[in-house]
């Protein structure tokens, strides 16, 4: 089915996602096309929020705490004893951190009125694009 947009964005990941609310922002017809997610499940966001930047620094900030409870407090007269990791809340949280930003990129092109479609988007000739 053919359908006429004034601009289409392929991938909605920071720079996407951005682009295509401006644009829309700007009065332009916006269609925002981005791949689903590892598992298969649409998900809008990119790399970077879904399985990059901000899942590694929700786990990073995790082992920091963890780091500086287990050798940074003592100097403060804090001695915390048996301490432990549970991997599993710890990926828990990063889920939960990733689900709310990418449910914000989600309320964000509805409230700018953008479109999004999961698919693999292709440029077959200039002008056109294929999903």
């Amino acid at each position: 089915m053919e359908q006429h947009y004034d601009i289409i964005i392929i991938g909605s990941g920071p720079g996407g996602y951005v682009s295509a609310i401006r644009c829309s922002q700007l009065g332009l017809k916006t269609l925002c096309v981005e791949r689903c997610g590892e598992d298969n499940k649409p998900v809008l966001g990119g790399t970077c929020l879904n399985v990059g930047c901000i899942p590694s620094k929700a786990l990073l900030d995790s082992s920091h705490n963890f780091q500086l409870a287990n050798s940074g407090l003592e100097s403060h007269g804090i001695d915390l004893k048996n301490l432990s990791i549970d991997v599993g809340r710890m990926l828990e949280r990063k889920e939960k951190i990733v689900s709310g930003l990418t449910k914000g990129v989600e309320s964000l092109f509805k409230l700018n009125k953008v479109r999004s479609i999961f698919g693999k988007a292709s440029i077959p000739e200039k002008g056109k694009v294929v999903v």
